[in-house]
């Protein structure tokens, strides 16, 4: 019989199965949320998603010659640029087999296939020898997991002592439970990182809460809704009408939920 965890995992991958090849296609290879430093960046999307991936770098501190685990992958674009950012190999893991396919082919075209490779593999159960990592990140996949203190626990295994830890994630402020609604993702309060952290075995360094620069700016907004129209059908197909069409409203600002919080997180293991 399946866990929730493993049954959680399965419903992820049929999600990112597809949504993933979509959003490659009309967007870019970012899956994550963007950085604006206020309503007036006039930085797109594309761009303030790249931000945030240098946010997390930032917060990371690779050095030449680590090996480093991305936990949760998605189609690899954070793990391209921190790629370019120092000569260190990368091995990314997800539970779908198509952003792996996808990850790997891009990963070739760009000529970094020597040092950033894409594995399936689950949080929870790791296939990797302890201390086989120099650095690690979850970069907005410790949303999807229910048991983050196992997934934690596992990274710890396979991280060297003294080696460092990112996150980016989604929380929830105290009695404002948004992820309730949603079947595959379950959020925490910012405070309970820290004992999260402390009992996989990780002393924390950096806690930001970044969440006024995750919100939209209005034009970005505007555009983003007009690509959804253009692809109105394909976004119904993936999410529903319903949620289409409360994201279609250009009198609701859809793209920010009430109660919604992004956190940056360095951590060191013990």
């Amino acid at each position: 019989m399946s866990t929730a965890a493993e049954s959680n995992a399965e419903e992820v991958a049929e999600l990112y199965d597809d949504f993933s090849e979509f959003h490659a296609r009309i967007n870019d290879n970012n899956l994550h949320v963007g950085y604006w430093e206020d309503e007036h960046d006039g930085a797109s999307f594309q761009e303030a998603a790249e931000t945030m991936t240098q946010q997390l770098i930032r917060r990371l501190e690779p050095q030449a010659g680590q090996r480093i685990l991305d936990v949760g992958c998605g189609i690899g674009q954070p793990a391209f640029s921190l790629a370019r950012s120092q000569q260190v190999d990368i091995t990314g893991i997800t539970v779908s087999r198509r952003q792996i396919e996808r990850a790997g082919t891009t990963a070739a075209e760009l000529g970094l296939q020597d040092r950033v490779r894409f594995e399936y593999a689950d949080a929870t159960k790791l296939p990797y020898a302890d201390g086989a990592f120099d650095a690690a990140w979850f970069f907005e996949s410790m949303i999807h997991m229910p048991d983050k203190a196992l997934a934690l626990r596992e990274v710890a295994r396979v991280l060297r002592p003294g080696a460092r830890l990112a996150i980016a994630d989604m929380f929830h402020e105290p009695g404002k439970d948004w992820s309730a609604a949603h079947p595959i993702v379950t959020a925490i309060t910012i405070d309970a990182y820290a004992d999260l952290l402390e009992q996989a075995g990780f002393s924390l360094l950096e806690v930001d809460d970044v969440t006024p620069h995750m919100l939209v700016p209005k034009p970005v907004r505007v555009a983003l809704r007009a690509q959804m129209l253009e692809h109105r059908d394909e976004w119904v197909r993936i999410a529903g009408e319903a949620v289409v069409a409360q994201f279609l409203d250009p009198e609701e600002n859809t793209f920010y939920t009430p109660g919604l919080g992004y956190v940056l997180i360095a951590a060191r293991r013990n």
